[in-house]
């Protein structure tokens, strides 16, 4: 549950908390924890938080109720016992932080910075919920660090070690999850600046906020001189994502030009280029005659970036850009992409990529594709505005299909494009869609109509996206149950997988999937076996019938994929 939604069910409680409001007998309110319908506990839970330290008398209940079977029960007891601010409760709330459910945790950890538990093993258990797998656990973790101002010194080193201590899987997220705080963290990062043990991720943070964080420019330009080259690195990657705003910064960061470690100098040029102060025009265009192939396309494209006006300067940058797409070092092709949607000369970016894919090979293209995707969000504005154009309309969906979910903001301008006269631009629009997933649900009516396009391809992707969205797209079942009668094998495969996906909790869709399934383990097409082999492990015990076939085809087939995937399959219907 979401931490919105915890506070607005609290926010509307329901008739119940009216009438036991109007009645605030602790003991009444307490022993109704423990009977009666859930409703009426909900609302004695809510009533007794809403009388805050008056219902001390009834922390025992409460203390109880947190070892239900019923979660909307524990949040909100939890909650109470925050709102209540008994000391006492604490060492229950502390448990309830390790909760299986995500809405306990959030509510718990909010409680105990109520109860100001700034011992060291409180202040120890809501700091490991940094990395927290939720979200909203995260969240209220931040505001409870935030809230226990008299401990701040004890907590950044903590988080520092809970950081350098966690998978790096997780960190991400959690350093996303302090950045999300924007303004209103930076004063305590500034802070975390002047300790040695916590700069190095304060400065990852800082540049997650980017502009926002121009309070934290001085302190920033300090640790520039930090003796480690990783901090002075992250330093000025943060200087470099404020952006215009840390120009007084900017000598000592064209000084970094000279560091020893030329990591250090690649960053510096970034910084100077996304500052776009003028004053070290000279120092740039000294970085682009680099022996470094990168600091020199640091330097060609940072050159441009701080005299606008000089033409040559603009060419240069998107020819060596362009060129970049096509390194041999992935972070280098990223790089390489991001300079050339930062320089702000789409048109002329976009004949140099013209020119370039046509002399490279299609694994070539896919690479530099793969490079604008890896921006995400922030390419997602020019793709869409290529969709509008022919020429360039293929390699724009391309890039939104790798971006995913986070292209969502497309979906209309790809909802239109499938009413396109060409197939293949309908097909390749499905496929975009389907990659966005859930997000592009608007597309559920016009891709249905698809299933009965004329072009096979057309229809095989309707399927797929359709499939792709699950449960969501069930108004799609009728026509899909029409690609059953089909007498084109790829056609019924599409339907029945799509089936399954769409309307998963009707029994007879598997049966019906099952004969379909074993039936198409015969194709003379391996990628259809494999396909009937996967969905009939995905089925599990309800395929027990297709075990025969299955196990013949582990065995005999002469496709090496076929027979791992029906290996597989006969595990998973196993058990």
């Amino acid at each position: 549950m979401r931490w919105s939604l915890l506070i607005g069910v609290v926010l509307l409680a329901g008739p119940g908390f009216t009438m036991l409001a109007a009645e605030p007998d602790v003991a009444k309110l307490a022993a109704g924890l423990a009977s009666g319908k859930a409703a009426d506990q909900y609302a004695a839970a809510d009533a007794l938080a809403d009388l805050g330290s008056g219902a001390k008398a009834a922390l025992p209940q409460l203390t109880a109720a947190l070892a239900s079977n019923d979660v909307e029960l524990r949040w909100r007891a939890v909650r109470a016992l925050g709102m209540i601010g008994d000391p006492k409760a604490i060492d229950a709330v502390r448990k309830s932080a390790s909760d299986a459910d995500p809405g306990v945790r959030a509510q718990a950890i909010f409680a105990l910075a109520r109860l100001k538990a700034e011992d060291p093993a409180t202040i120890n258990v809501v700091v490991a919920r940094v990395t927290d797998s939720d979200p909203d656990v995260r969240r209220a973790t931040m505001t409870a660090m935030r809230m226990l101002k008299g401990q701040r010194a004890k907590v950044l080193p903590l988080v520092v070690k809970v950081l350098e201590d966690s998978d790096p899987a997780v960190v991400m997220p959690a350093l996303h999850t302090l950045a999300e705080g924007g303004v209103e963290v930076v004063p305590a990062l500034v802070e975390a600046l002047d300790h040695k043990e916590a700069r190095y991720w304060a400065c990852v943070v800082l540049a997650n906020i980017g502009a926002p964080a121009k309070g934290a420019v001085p302190a920033l330009a300090k640790a520039i001189t930090d003796e480690r080259p990783e901090v002075r690195i992250q330093a000025l990657l943060a200087l470099g994502e404020i952006g215009p705003d840390a120009k007084s910064a900017s000598p000592t960061i064209a000084k970094a030009l000279d560091d020893p470690f030329v990591s250090v100098q690649y960053a510096a040029a970034f910084a100077l280029g996304r500052i776009g102060d003028k004053a070290h025009a000279a120092a740039l265009d000294k970085a682009s005659k680099s022996d470094d192939h990168f600091l020199a396309l640091l330097g060609i494209w940072a050159s441009a970036k701080v005299d606008p006006e000089n033409k040559e300067k603009l060419v240069a940058a998107v020819k060596a850009l362009v060129a970049g797409l096509l390194d041999e070092h992935e972070n280098h092709r990223v790089a390489a992409a991001r300079g050339l949607l930062e320089l702000k000369a789409p048109e002329m970016v976009s004949k140099e990529l013209d020119a370039v894919a046509a002399k490279i090979d299609e694994a070539q293209v896919e690479r530099a594709l793969d490079a604008f995707a890896a921006l995400g969000g922030r390419v997602v504005p020019r793709a869409t505005e290529l969709l509008k154009d022919p020429k360039r309309r293929e390699r724009a969906m391309k890039v939104l299909a790798k971006i995913g979910p986070e292209a969502a903001p497309a979906v209309p301008d790809l909802i239109a494009l499938l009413k396109d006269q060409d197939p293949k631009v309908r097909t390749e629009t499905l496929f975009a869609l389907a990659a966005i997933g859930p997000q592009a649900s608007a597309a559920i009516g016009p891709a249905t109509e698809a299933l009965a396009d004329t072009d096979r391809d057309v229809m095989l992707t309707a399927g797929y996206f359709l499939g792709k969205l699950g449960p969501e797209a069930k108004s799609a079942v009728p026509a899909l149950r029409k690609l059953l009668d089909s007498k084109d094998e790829l056609v019924k495969l599409t339907g029945v997988h799509a089936l399954l996906e769409v309307d998963p909790a009707n029994p007879d869709n598997a049966k019906m999937a099952v004969p379909e399934m074993t039936a198409a383990l015969k194709s003379p097409l391996a990628f259809i076996r494999a396909e009937a082999a996967m969905t009939l492990g995905d089925l599990g015990k309800a395929a027990a019938g297709a075990l025969p076939a299955l196990e013949a085809v582990q065995q005999q087939d002469e496709n090496a994929e076929v027979r791992a995937a029906a290996a597989e399959a006969v595990k998973k219907i196993k058990g």
